[in-house]
């Protein structure tokens, strides 16, 4: 059956998306540096918002100690909320729901971001990427006391008007350094066995679930980002990935989100197989996960491509450079128009480009 680009999709908890096209959650480096909300910040994101279903604003730290890199946004603290207000009413305002990624950066911390503390992870182990700092080994409590910061972080952004959020257990941060047989050595009951590296994902949803129901609202959006693969070894492969998404899919989980460069990607660990990732994954999902709608991202910058990637199983499309390069992306393809590929001279201005952002985009201005 063909999916309808434009009609409603169904999350489990009750609420309801307007259409499958959603903006992708792209750092901006543009907070204030204790992790504040700037007009930037609002202008960008309220520039964008109408079109898609939702928008997923960037990740975001949960723990002033946990930043991954300069200009990152916060929701570590009360004196957010302010600031996160103006940002979730600027998307609301205009018809998309308004979420936001959590995350903690664990072992891809930066000592200089975080008044020179040693990064944290599940163990000591180094991260396989230039100048990796060897993280410290989290005891216990500083585990729980991070899965309450998680919970905290959505208390403030549900008091900010955020309509969900999204769980960043992607791109090697911590949520992932739990799951990971690279990062994660343990022996107590936060690792050891693939089951046993799922607990700690399993603690920030539920976490997070209960925040919610305290906080009274239990249709707050609850997503869930994933990294396919790792490259590490020993390391996640897909098998593992589907592992651990048909656990959390008893919880349930809104919605699962690949965090790939394309929609059409294949195994990054195996490279003779051809298979689709997304193939493999409608093949080995539970009936339960089946359920909860599965997103796809990379390589969506037309509207055949939508068709494309929405026909080869995903409900939802996260798109990004898209959505840079054009505001009124969804509009844009609702009426058949063909979307700008380029930026231009002056298009920061015009399209409200944060200039930190605008500095590193230098793969998409025309030359």
């Amino acid at each position: 059956m063909t999916k309808d680009i434009f009609g409603k999709v169904d999350l489990n908890n009750g609420q309801a998306l307007d259409n499958r096209l959603v903006m992708a959650p792209m750092t901006t480096q543009c907070a204030f540096h204790d992790g504040s909300v700037t007009d930037e910040l609002i202008n960008y994101y309220g520039r964008r918002a109408g079109g898609p279903a939702a928008i997923i604003v960037e990740s975001t730290f949960i723990d002033n100690y946990g930043r991954a890199f300069e200009g990152a946004l916060g929701a570590d603290s009360d004196d957010k909320i302010h600031g996160l207000t103006k940002l979730a009413s600027a998307i609301k305002d205009k018809g998309s729901k308004a979420l936001i990624q959590l995350y903690h950066a664990g072992r891809m911390g930066v000592p200089e971001l975080n008044m020179g503390r040693q990064p944290v992870s599940a163990s000591n182990i180094k991260a396989l990427r230039d100048n990796a700092v060897e993280p410290r080994t989290l005891e216990t409590d500083e585990i729980e006391d991070i899965i309450r910061d998680f919970k905290d972080s959505s208390i403030r952004v549900m008091k900010a008007g955020f309509d969900g959020v999204e769980l960043h257990g992607a791109n090697t941060y911590l949520l992932q350094q739990f799951f990971s047989p690279h990062s994660n050595r343990r022996e107590d009951e936060w690792g050891g066995d693939r089951l046993k590296r799922t607990l700690f994902a399993k603690s920030v949803i539920q976490a997070v679930k209960e925040a919610a129901v305290e906080f009274g609202k239990p249709d707050f959006i609850i997503g869930y980002r994933f990294s396919p693969e790792e490259l590490e070894e020993p390391g996640i492969n897909f098998d593992d990935t589907m592992f651990l998404l048909n656990e959390l899919a008893e919880y349930p989980i809104d919605y699962f989100h690949f965090s790939t460069n394309s929609w059409s990607r294949t195994s990054i660990i195996d490279t003779t197989d051809e298979e689709l990732l997304i193939d493999k994954y409608l093949r080995d999902a539970s009936d339960e996960l089946r359920k909860i709608p599965i997103m796809g991202a990379g390589g969506i910058f037309s509207k055949e491509d939508v068709r494309l990637a929405l026909a080869a199983g995903y409900d939802l499309l996260s798109i990004a450079k898209a959505h840079l390069v054009n505001p009124d992306f969804v509009n844009i393809l609702k009426n058949n128009r063909l979307p700008e590929t380029v930026l231009r001279e002056g298009d920061n201005e015009r399209l409200s480009i944060p200039h930190p952002l605008w500095n590193i985009l230098g793969f998409l201005k025309s030359k």
